[in-house]
This record gives structure tokens, sequence and C-alpha cells, in this order.
């Protein structure tokens, strides 16, 4: 996920300064740079805490993941102010921004309901780490989008999700491999994140949806 998220903004933000032409360079707010923060930060957490359990550094990641839940926060506020701005500002491209708005809305979400499960649910290794990865496939989206791949701009929206059913399939092989069983966060979890996947094509041309978006992008 770390590699992908730098992949995708690599030419639009990360490197943007050596390998996007100053005419080119995408406008970004200070809004966005925040939330660019506070992602990165997100993302660069769900490398570390993996690292320090595997290090045997229990004590060092529990005390991070207070951290971890108060930055989980930042990144479902930042992460939907961001999209209501983009609907004024972004989605260049992608035909109706309010339709659009479809997408990185239910990303928002389901993030902030899989993260919480994953707070709730941190007795449980199994459940929690698995609700952690869960959590942070489902905001995949915007980095896949980026990626230089002229299939991914083809088959836009529908290729956004990549990233986020690979990583489910990904543990769901791994689970039956080492388990040989799925485990429950893949199946309810997995389930109910692809599921939203369809309702939000379903949904992003329709009257009540573009009413919600246009009332959205009022606030602002």
């Amino acid at each position: 996920m770390a590699a992908t998220v730098f992949a995708g903004f690599a030419r639009s933000y990360y490197l943007s300064h050596w390998l996007t032409p100053p005419a080119r360079t995408p406008e970004i707010t200070p809004l966005l740079h925040i939330h660019a923060i506070v992602f990165t930060l997100w993302i660069l957490l769900q490398v570390v805490q993996p690292a320090l359990i595997a290090g045997g550094r229990v004590g060092i990641h529990r005390k991070l993941g207070w951290f971890g839940a108060a930055l989980a926060v930042m990144v479902w506020l930042l992460g939907n102010s961001a999209s209501i701005e983009a609907m004024k500002v972004g989605y260049k491209g992608l035909g109706d921004p309010y339709a659009f708005y479809a997408i990185t809305f239910f990303s928002m979400q389901a993030f902030a309901i899989v993260v919480a499960l994953g707070i709730l649910r941190r007795g449980d290794g199994d459940a929690h780490k698995r609700l952690m990865l869960l959590s942070s496939a489902a905001i995949l989206e915007a980095a896949v989008g980026r990626l230089p791949l002229q299939m991914v701009v083809d088959t836009a929206p529908l290729s956004f999700y990549l990233g986020a059913d690979l990583i489910i399939l990904a543990g769901i092989l791994y689970d039956w491999r080492t388990r040989g069983r799925m485990h429950g966060v893949w199946i309810w979890g997995g389930g109910a994140l692809v599921a939203s996947q369809i309702i939000r094509v379903a949904v992003m041309n329709t009257g009540p949806w573009l009413a919600f978006a246009h009332a959205m992008a009022r606030l602002t």
C-alpha cells in the first residue's frame, strides 16, 4: 500500500518538483497540503505498527496506537473535507464531479467504520491487524487512480477499486494457505467493501445522489 501511494502521488505531489513541469503542476490548496501530510503519516504508520509487532515491541505499538486513533479521526475529517473541495477544483477529466464524489464519499465512510472496528477489536490480534489493513485499503482509490497506467485511465472509476480488491484477495489467499480458511474480516468486511463499490457506481448518476452532492458542495 505504501508503494502504491508513493507511485500514485509521485508526479502530482511527492516528486512533482522534479517530475512535473510547472505549467502542469496541479493546484495544491492549504487544505490539500494538510490532507496529504496526514494521509502520508497514516500510511507510514501502517508500515511501522506491524514492524513493531514483528520486532516484539508490543508496548511501543500499543502506545503508538493511541496516536493512530487520533490520526484516523484526522484522516476521516480531512478526507471528507478534501472530497467536498474536489467537487470544485478537482476530479478533472473524470466526468461530472458531483457524480464522482460518490467514489470518495463512500471510501471515507468505509474507512471510518472499519478503522473504528479495528480499534474496538484491538484485543483480538487476528481481527485487529486485518481490520487495520482493510481500513487503509478502503482509501486507496485516489492513489490507484493516479498510477501512470493507461489501463487505469481507460477503465476509471472501476479501476480505482483494484488496489482494495487485490488486498482483500491477497488476505484471503494468505489465510487459506496459512490457516486453511478465511478469517471473518475478509468475509464480512471485505464483502461489505466490495458491495459499497458496486453501490457507488449504481447511485453516482442518480438524481438523489447528485442532489446530495450539490448540497454538500454548498457547505463550503
